[in-house]
C-alpha cells in the first residue's frame, strides 16, 4: 500500500502548467485553466494526507489542499497569499486576500462562479476558541460545478478531501421534499453553539477567482 506522501506525490508531482503529458487523470487541456483546475482537484478525491507539487509540500488542510491543486497547474497561490496577506496565520484568510489582489472576489449579487474557483466557509469552527459566531474565513473549497442552483465543490473535510453541496439560494435546507442534498454540513460538531448555523448555505462568504494575467511575473516563473 502506498504511503500518504506517496500517493500525493503521484496525484501532484507528475506535471505542472507548462508541460503538455497526461497525468494520471487522463489528457490534459493547456487552454482550459478551469478544468485543469477541476481534473487536478478531483484526483485527490479520498486522499488524507499531506500534499506534494514536485518538491513543495502542502499541509493536509482546506487551504493546503487548494494550494496545491493550484500550484500544480501552474497558479503559485500559496505565493500569491504571502504576497497579499503577509503575516495573516490563516490560510484561509490568506487565500481570499490574494484572489482579491490579484483576481476577483464575488458572490450574493447573482454571479455564479466557475468551475475551478475558489469558495470561501465562515464559522466552520471556533478559530479564535472564545465561544463566539465571528469568524469570516475559516474553510474554503475549489468548485467542480454549478446546476440548477447548486454548486458542488470538492474540499479537504476533517479526514480526507471530498465532495460538499452548496444552494445559496435555500441556505437552510440540508435535503429537499425528494431527498437531494441541498448544503452540506460544514461546521465543527465539536462547537458548543445551541442553534449555530452548521450548513454550507448558512455559512457561505463568497467566491475568489485568481486572474493569471495579474500574477506578479516574479512570482509566474517560479
Amino acid at each position: 500500500m502506498r504511503q500518504p506522501g506517496a500517493l500525493a506525490l503521484l496525484l501532484f508531482g507528475a506535471a505542472c502548467a507548462g508541460a503538455q503529458r497526461p497525468g494520471p487523470w487522463g489528457p490534459r487541456s493547456p487552454d482550459d485553466l478551469s478544468a485543469r483546475l477541476v481534473s487536478r482537484a478531483e484526483s485527490a478525491l479520498g486522499h488524507q494526507g499531506p500534499f506534494i507539487v514536485g518538491e513543495e509540500h502542502f499541509p493536509a488542510d482546506c487551504s493546503g489542499y487548494a494550494a496545491a491543486v493550484y500550484q500544480a497547474e501552474g497558479v503559485p497561490l500559496r505565493r500569491l497569499m504571502a504576497r497579499a496577506a503577509p503575516g495573516e496565520t490563516s490560510g484561509v484568510a490568506a487565500a481570499y486576500q490574494a484572489a482579491r489582489a490579484y483576481g476577483v472576489v464575488f458572490g450574493g449579487g447573482g454571479e455564479w462562479p466557475r468551475p475551478g474557483d475558489l469558495v470561501f466557509f465562515r464559522d466552520t469552527y471556533d478559530r479564535s476558541r472564545n465561544g463566539r459566531l465571528e469568524q469570516p474565513f475559516t474553510h474554503l473549497g475549489i468548485v467542480e460545478r454549478v446546476e440548477d442552483g447548486t454548486v458542488t465543490f470538492l474540499h479537504r473535510g476533517g479526514k480526507a478531501v471530498v465532495r460538499g453541496i452548496l444552494t445559496p439560494g435555500r441556505p437552510d435546507l440540508l435535503r429537499d421534499p425528494s431527498g437531494r442534498e441541498l448544503n452540506t454540513i460544514l461546521r465543527d460538531k465539536r462547537v458548543r453553539h445551541s442553534g449555530a448555523p452548521s450548513l454550507a448555505g448558512q455559512l457561505f462568504e463568497g467566491y475568489g477567482r485568481i486572474d493569471p494575467e495579474r500574477i506578479p511575473r516574479e512570482l509566474a516563473g517560479d
